[in-house]
């Protein structure tokens, strides 16, 4: 029993349980589609230019991680060739579809609005999106980049953009003000391109696990696992109010929480029992809890972790040792009045061990950790083709995979001693993209639904 408590304790700390080799290609991959995005044409007393050359830099980041799309250096010559200010109707496609592009975006800045032309080489058409306002602020504009981003993946490529959604995460640093513990770990929020971190909560002491619990407008409240004075509890906030508060209450260590899509159920693990289950506890529209939690899964001498739950709210996947090292199993979620306990079903069987998986939107895969030469590496399960595929293939250490609502793109965390950095991937572009800035070890994190 000692043991997995332990082995709960470290789980619920921050390092996942360590996870041969199996290569199965995606069914699908798309080729980026090549994009030219002009320089920001204005007036030079409007701004500073580099302030334009980091604004434009937000959208070519997008556009050239959302999977779809590569886009081009800059050339002088090709610059030289836009007539401003009658761009549309001195626009030569012949010039672009010779240099192998598909799309071209152009720029300008008038009276501090933006306007951004997009071209379409094969169909030589064009459309002037919507002026915008700018305020002049890097820090608030790019909000205005990405929801542009956004819509231009699903004007261009029909499939939906990320770049607007926000990510939670977990920043642990090293104690060097207080006596207690020797390091801290706080919830931070982000853009999708890791600019804009800002600190949320202000426990000085240890937090980790955040999730949304809902996304309305510029205050989501979201929940987060707190251990305060010797016991880890799931607490709930929101970015204007970041004073927590425990969301479950029940006795013992909470860890590992995950919230179903329909936001009614959130799945954790407690040892409220003796040793690490797995509980589910409802929730009501405004995501105060409804009766008491049940616990939906024990095994003796086993410890439980990591649920995460199908689209629909029926199934869930979680980690299990029950069988012997930690593995990923499926399971019928009872309902409020069925008395018999479900059987798992052992779904991982390439690697003994896989840790943090993660259910895409979509319901078609599952994101996990597994222990590759030993490394962690990412790896993906496809329902439809019962198969396994490894994601990532460097030499760093990753966990903690979490979809973006577009279920193409995924964020993980890598982890050693010192450093722990937050990754964009795509599915079909798989090309890890560091995004996490600055100081600090960043896990654990959490997109915007």
């Amino acid at each position: 029993m000692l043991r997995l408590i332990r082995l709960f304790l470290f789980l619920c700390s921050v390092q996942a349980l360590p996870s041969e080799m199996l290569e199965v290609h995606l069914p699908t991959r798309f080729l980026a589609k090549r994009v030219y995005i002009s320089r920001i044409h204005t007036d030079p007393s409007e701004w500073d230019w580099r302030y334009f050359d980091d604004l434009r830099a937000v959208l070519e980041f997008d556009l050239n991680t959302g999977g779809f799309s590569t886009v081009a250096q800059i050339r002088q010559e090709w610059e030289d060739s836009f007539n401003w200010p009658e761009l549309r109707h001195n626009f030569s496609v012949d010039l672009w579809k010779k240099e192998g592009f598909l799309y071209v975006l152009t720029l300008e800045v008038h009276q501090k609005l933006c306007t951004l032309t997009a071209f379409d080489i094969d169909q030589k058409s064009s459309k002037r999106y919507p002026s915008f306002p700018l305020s002049g602020s890097l820090a608030a504009d790019r909000r205005e980049m990405h929801l542009l981003a956004d819509t231009l993946h699903r004007d261009l490529f029909g499939a939906s953009g990320i770049a607007s959604r926000r990510i939670l995460y977990a920043q642990r640093t090293k104690n060097t003000e207080s006596e207690g513990l020797g390091w801290l770990s706080e919830i931070w929020i982000c853009d999708s391109d890791g600019a804009n971190a800002m600190q949320v909560t202000k426990e000085n002491g240890y937090c980790l696990s955040p999730g949304f619990l809902s996304s309305t407008g510029d205050d989501p409240e979201f929940f987060y696992v707190y251990n305060n004075e010797g016991q880890s509890k799931i607490y709930k906030a929101s970015l204007s109010k970041p004073e927590g508060k425990p969301l479950v209450a029940l006795r013992g260590s909470q860890a590992l929480p995950a919230l179903s899509k329909q936001g009614n159920q959130i799945a954790f693990i407690t040892d409220v029992a003796g040793r690490p289950d797995l509980f589910v506890q409802h929730l009501d529209a405004r995501k105060n809890t409804l009766g008491r939690p049940r616990q939906i899964f024990s095994s003796p001498r086993a410890t439980q972790a990591s649920p995460t739950f199908s689209p629909n709210g029926k199934q869930m996947a979680f980690v299990s040792d029950k069988d012997g090292s930690p593995r990923i199993y499926l399971l019928d979620i009872p309902g409020p009045k069925e008395t018999h306990r479900a059987r798992p079903r052992l779904l991982t069987t390439k690697n003994r061990e896989n840790t943090s998986p993660a259910w895409s939107p979509d319901g078609k895969r599952l994101a996990y950790a597994a222990k590759v030469d030993g490394v962690r590496q990412i790896w993906i399960y496809d329902f439809a083709l019962g198969s396994e595929m490894q994601l990532t293939m460097d030499s760093e250490t990753k966990e903690n995979p979490s979809w973006a609502p577009d279920s193409l793109h995924l964020v993980y965390n890598t982890e050693s001693d010192e450093t722990s950095e937050l990754y964009l991937i795509h599915l079909l572009n798989p090309e890890p993209q560091l995004i996490s800035k600055g100081p600090g070890q960043k896990r654990f994190a959490a997109w915007e639904p």
